[in-house]
Formats: C-alpha cells, sequence, structure tokens
C-alpha cells in the first residue's frame, strides 16, 4: 500500500495508476512492434529492390524504345552514304536519336565508320573502344548511360543473327524413320443375340490443357567445356607522381674557372682614349629622349639601337662535358698544360708525351757490329705470368658436416631460427630436447634444465614417459597440442540416379559429372546460353558482350526451348509479380526515388546588378544543361527497372513499347524540368490543371492558331 501525505491510497487511485502502468506497457510494446515492422518492410523494399536490379539482367543492358530501334535499323544504309560523302552527316543523327550525351566529335565518329563501314555493330564496338579506351569484351563494375546505349545497340543490332544461330545450336536431331503401320486385325463377328454384347459405361472427364512437350536436346558434348568466369577489369592505377625538380646547377662560368678554360676571341677596336669614361648606349638614349632641346634625327637613334642589338652576344647552349685524351696504351705518359677554344671547339693542349719502359724483362737479341760498333738488338719484353689466385680455403668441407647435423638435431620447433638449408624438412616435437612446444597456456621457451644436462638416459626416461602420459593416462590433460583422434569415416555421397529415356535426359546425365564444366550439374537455362555463346564470338560481334547469358530475351527463348509454353499457372505469377513490383515503385516514388533535387549553386546567391546579367544568365544556362542531364540519366535508370517489371520479354508487345517510353526522351531538349514518376508532383499537376480548366475568359478573346 502506498502512503500518501494525508493519508492511504483510496481504491479509485489504484484502479487509475494500474491503468496507467498498464496503458504504458502496452503503448511501449506497441511502438516496439512498430518499429520492428518498419524495420521488416525496409529489408523487404531493399531485397525486392535488390531482385529486380538483378533481373534486369546484366550492368550494360538498358531497354531501347521504338523511336531509336528505327534509328539504329537504318544505321547500315546511313554509314555507306557517310563514307560516299566523307562526313557523317546522317550517322550523327543517328546517333543524336539514339540518345548519347555528349555526342563523339566528327572526326572521332568518322574514323569509327570506316573501320565498321561492313557491320554496324563493329562500328559501334569502335566508337565504344575510343571513347573508354577498352573493348567491349571487358566486364566492368558501372556503366555510364552513353556506355549502356552502345552496348546495348550492338545487343538490339546482332540479336536476330543471334537466335538464328541458337537455333541451329540447339535443333533436334533428325527424327528416327517411322516403323511400317501393323495389320489392322481382323473384326470381330458379332454375337447372335444382341443381349450378349457386354454393356460399357462411359466415364465423362474434363478436357485437360497440357502444353506441348519440347523436342529432345540433341547431343551437348562438344559445349561441355572447362570454363572460368570472366574477371572483372579492375580501375587502371593512379599515375606515378611527378619526378622531383632537377638539382641546382653551378654557372658554367663556375666551372670554366675552376678548369682553367680561357676563351680566346680575336678583337678589333678603334683607338680611343683610355682615361675618358664610356658612357652606355642606354644612358645616351635616355639624355636625348628627356631632352626637350635635341635636335638629333631618329636615325641616329635607330643606328644607335642596331649596333647595341648587335653586341649583345648570343645565347650558349649546355656545355658538354669535356673528356681527357687517351692512347690506348699503358706505358705513355703525357702532360697537359691547359684547356683553349679554338674556332668554337674546346681541346686540349699536350706539353710533353713520354714513353715509359714497359713491364717485363728485357729479350736480348745479340749483337751487330755496324760500322765497327756494336749494337744491342732489343727483341722486346718478356710478358709476366699473372698473378695466382688464391687457394680456396677448405674450413667450410670441415665443419659443414658437424654443424648442420647438430642444427639438424636441435631443430626449433616453431620453424623460424634454425631453419638454413632446412626450410623443407619437418622435426617431430619428440626430437626438440632443448625446447618447451607452445600451448594454450604459453608460448615456445627454452628448458634451461636440458641444457646442461649431458645425461641421455634420463632424457630417454622422461621422454618415454611424456609419451605414455599423453596417450594411455587417465590424469591427461588436453592442453591443445596434441590432435583430436576421431575415427568418423567420411561418407561418400552417391550421384542421383539421372537415368532417362529421353535424349534430353541422356545428355543431363552425360553432364552431370562434369561439375566443373561449362553446364555442370543441374544446368539452367543460362548455363545452356553461357556455354553455346562461346561458340559464336567469330560470327557475331553482340556474342562478345559480357554476361550475355542474362539478357532476359535470350534467356526465355531458352526457357521455351527447354521446357516449353507457359502454362496459365506461370502467367498468373508473372502478373501477380508484375503488380507487386508496381506496388513497391508507387511506394518509393513516394518516396522520392529517382527523384534529382535541384543543387544549390552559391553563384547565384548574394547583391547582383545590371553589370552581371550576361555572366549570369550563361552561368544558368549551363547550370539547366547539367540539371537536365542528371535528370534524363535518372529517368533512364528508373525507367530501365520499371520495364523489366513489365515481363515483355516473356510477353512482347510493340504498341505497349511505344507507349511506355513515351516518358523516356530520346533527346535531351525534349525533356521538361518536371519528374514523371513523382507522385507528389504529378498530385499538384493534377489541381493545377483541374484549378484552371474552368476559367471564364474575357469578351472578345480569341485563341491563337499558330
Amino acid at each position: 500500500m502506498v502512503e500518501r501525505k494525508h493519508g492511504s491510497e483510496t481504491h479509485d487511485e489504484k484502479i487509475r495508476r494500474r491503468m496507467q502502468v498498464v496503458y504504458a506497457r502496452q503503448t511501449r510494446e506497441k511502438q516496439i512492434f512498430m518499429d520492428d515492422l518498419k524495420e521488416y518492410r525496409r529489408i523487404k523494399d531493399k531485397q525486392m529492390l535488390q531482385s529486380i536490379v538483378v533481373a534486369v539482367g546484366p550492368r550494360w543492358y538498358q531497354a531501347l524504345s521504338v523511336p531509336q530501334r528505327v534509328a539504329l535499323d537504318s544505321l547500315k544504309d546511313s554509314i555507306y552514304q557517310d563514307i560516299l560523302e566523307g562526313r557523317p552527316e546522317r550517322s550523327s543523327v543517328i546517333m543524336h536519336k539514339l540518345g548519347l550525351v555528349p555526342r563523339p566529335s566528327t572526326t572521332e565518329l568518322m574514323n569509327c565508320l570506316y573501320a565498321g563501314r561492313n557491320d554496324p555493330k563493329e562500328m559501334l564496338a569502335q566508337l565504344y573502344l575510343s571513347t573508354y579506351g577498352y573493348p567491349i569484351e571487358g566486364k566492368r563494375t558501372s556503366y555510364c548511360l552513353n556506355a549502356r546505349l552502345m552496348l546495348s545497340a550492338i545487343f538490339y543490332l546482332g540479336l536476330d543473327n543471334l537466335l538464328v544461330l541458337l537455333q541451329k545450336t540447339f535443333a533436334p536431331d533428325e527424327p528416327k524413320p517411322k516403323p511400317p503401320p501393323k495389320p489392322k486385325p481382323k473384326p470381330k463377328i458379332p454375337p447372335p443375340s444382341p443381349y450378349l454384347v457386354p454393356m460399357v459405361a462411359t466415364l465423362y472427364e474434363p478436357p485437360q490443357i497440357r502444353r506441348k512437350s519440347p523436342l529432345p536436346l540433341p547431343d551437348l558434348s562438344d559445349l561441355n567445356e572447362p570454363y572460368e568466369e570472366e574477371p572483372i577489369i579492375q580501375k587502371p592505377p593512379p599515375p606515378p607522381p611527378p619526378p622531383p625538380p632537377p638539382k641546382k646547377r653551378l654557372p658554367i662560368s663556375y666551372c670554366d674557372q675552376l678548369a682553367g678554360i680561357e676563351e680566346i676571341k680575336p678583337q678589333v677596336s678603334t683607338a680611343t682614349n683610355s682615361n675618358k669614361e664610356k658612357k652606355s648606349p642606354r644612358n645616351l638614349l635616355r639624355k636625348l629622349k628627356s631632352s626637350k632641346s635635341s635636335l638629333m634625327d631618329t636615325s641616329k637613334l635607330k643606328s644607335l639601337n642596331l649596333d647595341n642589338a648587335n653586341q649583345i652576344p648570343k645565347k650558349k647552349g649546355r656545355r658538354r662535358k669535356l673528356v681527357a685524351p687517351t692512347t690506348g696504351l699503358r706505358n705513355v705518359q703525357y702532360m697537359i698544360n691547359g684547356v683553349y677554344r679554338v674556332h668554337g671547339k674546346t681541346c686540349y693542349v699536350l706539353g710533353s708525351v713520354t714513353l715509359l719502359p714497359s713491364e717485363g724483362d728485357l729479350i736480348h737479341g745479340g749483337y751487330r757490329a755496324v760500322n765497327g760498333e756494336y749494337i744491342t738488338i732489343h727483341c722486346g719484353f718478356r710478358g709476366r705470368p699473372p698473378a695466382r689466385k688464391s687457394i680456396p680455403c677448405d674450413c667450410l668441407k670441415e665443419w659443414n658436416d658437424s654443424v648442420f647435423q647438430y642444427i639438424k638435431d636441435h631443430k626449433c620447433y616453431c620453424g623460424h631460427y634454425y631453419d638454413f638449408r632446412n626450410e623443407d624438412t619437418t622435426f617431430p616435437p619428440d626430437q626438440l630436447p632443448y625446447f618447451n612446444k607452445p600451448t594454450r597456456h604459453g608460448p615456445l621457451s627454452f628448458n634451461y634444465d636440458r641444457i646442461f644436462d649431458l645425461d641421455d638416459k634420463r632424457l630417454y626416461i622422461e621422454s618415454e614417459f611424456k609419451k605414455a602420459w599423453d596417450t594411455d593416462s587417465i590424469l591427461h590433460e588436453d592442453d591443445g597440442t596434441t590432435p583430436a583422434i576421431t575415427d568418423k569415416k567420411k561418407k561418400k555421397k552417391k550421384p542421383a540416379d539421372n537415368s532417362g529415356t529421353s535424349k534430353r535426359n541422356r545428355s543431363q546425365s552425360a553432364n552431370n559429372n562434369a561439375s566443373g564444366t561449362c553446364l555442370g550439374q543441374n544446368p539452367k537455362p543460362q548455363d545452356y546460353l553461357k556455354c553455346a555463346l562461346r561458340h559464336m564470338r567469330q560470327m557475331n560481334v553482340a556474342a562478345r558482350l559480357p554476361d550475355l547469358h542474362l539478357v532476359p530475351e535470350l534467356k526465355e527463348w531458352m526457357r521455351q526451348r527447354l521446357y516449353g509454353d507457359l502454362t496459365p499457372e506461370e502467367k498468373r505469377e508473372y502478373l501477380r509479380k508484375s503488380t507487386t513490383y508496381w506496388r513497391m515503385f508507387t511506394t518509393l516514388s513516394g518516396k522520392g526515388f529517382g527523384h534529382v533535387a535541384t543543387p544549390k549553386e552559391p553563384m547565384f546567391r548574394g547583391h547582383t546588378t545590371w553589370y552581371h546579367k550576361q555572366n549570369l544568365n550563361d552561368k544558368f544556362r549551363h547550370f539547366t544543361h547539367r540539371y537536365k542531364l542528371s535528370m534524363f540519366r535518372s529517368h533512364a535508370y528508373v525507367t530501365n527497372l520499371l520495364w523489366r517489371s513489365m515481363y515483355q520479354a516473356e510477353f512482347p508487345d510493340k504498341n505497349f513499347r511505344e507507349i511506355y517510353f513515351s516518358y523516356l526522351y530520346s533527346r535531351i531538349e525534349d525533356l521538361q524540368l518536371i519528374h514523371p514518376y513523382c507522385a507528389r508532383e504529378t498530385e499538384e499537376r493534377k489541381v493545377i490543371m483541374r484549378r484552371k480548366r474552368y476559367i471564364c475568359l474575357p469578351d472578345g478573346y480569341e485563341p491563337k492558331t499558330s
């Protein structure tokens, strides 16, 4: 009981306090439930959005509208006419209708037209290569809108040929000849009395609609080859840092002064008074121009300027490093007296050249009497033998075996200290007498008691006792060093029996064992496409696109080839999915999904005058163009997501495509600054149009007809 200030709590107060406690608890439980429900819905919406992103197909796939397809159909004729005229006028219009922003230049487009003059798909592939620097085969993590439009255009131009090649690849084998018809049995003789005829009661069963079974698949052993997923092209590394600035060089005059280089020039000068101070022509000109009373002719000033210009020395280039002369003989020496410049060329001046006696013994050739004098005949110098090489030391052979035998006997357990020439050798723990092996309670450590213990018998007894303790003792505790002994046998999984009568089942059972191959086990429609499209890259440029087996049109064709037409249950399931996705996108549009907010630019703030009008108009025009471009790209992304939720690959309809893509403009100039998929803005436009619908126009008002 709660004691109050003026007495105990009354019955009504107890009930009121109890209701407050219960209401607070229920409110808290409801708040927790609503928070969990909000988080659950957020996760579900995220999963659904991720599923529709995956269902779109490859990252580069972009659904094309009817005007874009019509423009691409005329690309081949436009290439032929543009090459004849020598200017890409028609092809530039097609690129404009395709929606490329910014469009390629005239020179770049003309080079691509000439490279792909035989095939429009090759022309678009060359344009993609010249624009982004890598071929269409490379898989990227993300693609811009221009890249998606180019690759999708290549796929659209090669789609018909791809379907023809797929039909030839998966064509069924020739049917076996039908056996001859069996002879008809002889008619039975009717009984003599109608009462002898057996009575048969027919039970009515409603007809069951079954889809037509597809034709059997051919032998696909040629397609089932080893397959590796194509890696994603990584971004190029950043450019290397700029080289450091060059070191500061000393002036050439300083180096010439140290080297003793002097420049000798013949000079011819008129006889002048050396005691008289010379005035520079610059001061003379300044004095003449400053004096108002001077009547000097201007031609003299020009001649003076020309004379002054002729006296300015020419700018010298980089001086080459001097190389001392050499004779190539070891017993020749010379003395350099200096370095002089003769006719602009630097050369050494040699003072004397001395021939030194050669190394070695003199070869005496005897004497010869010449005019009564005996001359010693010098036959040369005897070459000295080369220096004897030192005898290699045999210390390595003396201690090599004993040292490495010691290292092998006392190697570290962790394998990081005594591994010289023993990197691949393993030593069991019982051969480490001087170390304590690491456990969960402590790291590797030296056993200092054993280092100074030289009794082999004691070490042997200790090791045997340790081995018995670790294996058979009841008191043994697992310290983490001995592996756990398990007697469990590995169970081998038997492959499932895929015995079938049809050729399709036989081909699948033959390919199920090859899990590392292209088809693998339980292949899906995209696996069949992946194997078949690899052999079409030489015949069709579109087959070289990355992840082409994920395109919805090809997947639907392969599914129909494997399993036949869609059943009514599958059609109802597609309708349910489309409705669910559309509700999800309607909810996301109310939250601003895909909406591009107007960026805030500081250039349009602050105080301005009429002086800034033209500058602000130019900036606003560029600002509006960038905003339109960002909205155009956002519209294309959202429209591509919504297009997959319509399941037009399974149920194609040209009229529906025309109606749907009325929101996706082929030209950025036609784009309005209103988001077509925002429910809030659509409601605002509806209210504005309703208000303007009933307006009383003034008398005499005539609407403009033009």
